[in-house]
């Protein structure tokens, strides 16, 4: 019992050290943001500041842009997380519910290959492709593609879950006369709550944090969304520490608030498909 106390003690002393050592860059990031350049170079970054003042968020945000970094990263993510979500529903219900030829192939060929290419392997014909468009330069050249590799992920994390449900739900629903459509929505949907808010989340952040794309695509710098913003901010005001942590929060602020409102289900719906 004694032995079992021990283990236990010394696991949550492992935990509590990770723990710190993940939120420490956090809290000296966010300290920073409230201190001002002389105060970090006379008195260390790790020093607490005497005086909090929020100029640094007034300059970043309208000074330098970054109100219009978020409308563009908001523009990006919104369409790129509801859209995959329809489509991925609508795939996933086909390919676990709905017999048609080369099912298989859809499924590993297309769907699996959309999530295993990484974004940098298909930069050249993308940009070839946008180009020939004309819609480089464009938040749309960043929508589209970013879409299409989403609805490719979430259509894998709905369609297990979709492939847990009972084959009686569906049976009885077309014995009472519903379609595949009605089916789809009104019955299965709802039961995949948890899958969608999953995929939904995951998609928001990684959508959030694209840079890749948006650097091959876009131009313009009042186009750009949040990271590639901060990275040309960082660029100009690399000595100015107060002002580039500023940025660096006000970029990673979203995506941690969304993961921490939604952690929940999250976890649920990542269990829920493992286990079905």
């Amino acid at each position: 019992m004694k032995a079992q106390g021990v283990v236990l003690a010394t696991r949550y002393v492992l935990v509590t050290l990770i723990a710190l050592l993940v939120i420490l860059p956090f809290a000296l990031m966010f300290m920073a943001t409230f201190r001002e350049h002389t105060d970090i170079i006379r008195r260390g970054p790790l020093a607490l500041p005497q005086h909090f003042s929020v100029d640094n968020f007034r300059k970043v945000l309208f000074q330098h842009h970054f109100d219009r970094y978020y409308l563009n990263s908001i523009l990006i993510t919104v369409p790129v997380v509801g859209g995959s979500l329809v489509f991925a529903l609508m795939s996933a219900f086909a390919l676990s519910v709905m017999d048609f030829p080369l099912k298989r192939f859809f499924l590993l060929g297309v769907v699996s290959f959309g999530v295993m290419i990484p974004e940098v392997f298909i930069m050249i014909p993308l940009f070839q492709l946008m180009h020939g468009l004309g819609l480089v330069n464009n938040l749309l050249s960043v929508i589209l593609p970013s879409l299409a590799m989403s609805a490719c992920f979430s259509t894998l994390v709905i369609r297990s879950f979709f492939m847990g449900l009972p084959r009686e739900l569906l049976d009885s629903a077309m014995v009472d006369g519903a379609t595949f459509w009605e089916i789809l929505w009104k019955i299965y949907t709802p039961l995949a709550i948890p899958a969608i808010v999953t995929s939904g989340a995951l998609t928001a952040v990684w959508t959030w944090n694209t840079y890749i794309t948006p650097l091959v695509l876009i131009h313009d710098p009042l186009k750009m969304p949040l990271p590639l913003g901060l990275a040309l901010f960082q660029g100009q005001y690399v000595a100015n520490v107060p002002l580039i942590m500023t940025g660096a929060t006000l970029t990673a602020l979203p995506p941690i608030v969304v993961y921490l409102l939604l952690q929940p289900r999250v976890v649920l719906g990542i269990t829920q498909g493992a286990l079905k």
